[in-house]
C-alpha cells in the first residue's frame, strides 16, 4: 500500500472531483472525435475551440492527430478509473500543448494569447500530477510499483 498522504481528507477529495471532471473532458472528447463526427464538429463552437478543430481536422497521411485522438479517450479512461494518472496526466499535458502552441502568434505575442482553456487544463494535469491524484480512490493506490532497491548491510 502506498504511503499515507500529507495532503488533507478535504483537499484530496476536491482533487478526486478535478481528476473525474478532467477525465470524463477527455474521454468524451476523445470518443466524439473518434466514433461521432457529427458531434465532433459541434464541439468546436464549445471552450476547447482550438483544441476540438485541430483534433477533428482531417489531415491525410499524418500520424499525430490519430494518435491525439486515441490519447484523449485514454488519457480519460485512465483519469476516471484513477489508473496511471501520473503517466496519463504527462502525456494529456503534452498532448494539449502539441494543440495550443501551433496556434500562438509569435511575431505579435501577447497576454491574451495565453488566456484561454487549454493553458486551464495543463494547469489542472499538472495539479494532478503532483497531487498523485491516482492514490486516492483510484486504482494507483492498489498498483503502488516501488523502484528503489531494499539495502541488504
Amino acid at each position: 500500500m502506498a504511503a499515507p498522504s500529507k495532503i488533507p481528507h478535504s483537499l484530496r477529495m476536491a482533487i478526486f472531483l478535478l481528476r473525474i471532471a478532467i477525465g470524463l473532458n477527455f474521454f468524451y472528447f476523445g470518443f466524439a472525435v473518434l466514433f461521432d463526427p457529427v458531434l465532433g464538429k459541434g464541439l468546436r463552437a464549445q471552450s476547447f475551440n482550438n483544441l476540438y478543430s485541430w483534433l477533428s481536422a482531417t489531415v491525410s497521411g499524418g500520424w499525430v492527430q490519430p494518435f491525439a485522438q486515441w490519447s484523449f479517450l485514454v488519457i480519460g479512461a485512465c483519469l476516471i478509473l484513477g489508473l496511471a494518472v501520473r503517466l496519463a496526466s504527462a502525456v494529456g499535458v503534452g498532448v494539449t500543448l502539441l494543440s495550443f502552441l501551433p496556434g500562438i502568434n509569435y511575431a505579435t505575442l501577447s497576454v491574451a494569447q495565453f488566456i484561454n482553456d487549454e493553458l486551464i487544463v495543463t494547469i489542472c494535469l499538472l495539479i494532478l500530477f503532483l497531487a498523485n491524484a491516482g492514490t486516492y480512490l483510484g486504482f494507483d493506490n492498489f498498483l503502488h510499483i516501488s523502484f528503489h532497491r531494499k539495502r541488504t548491510d
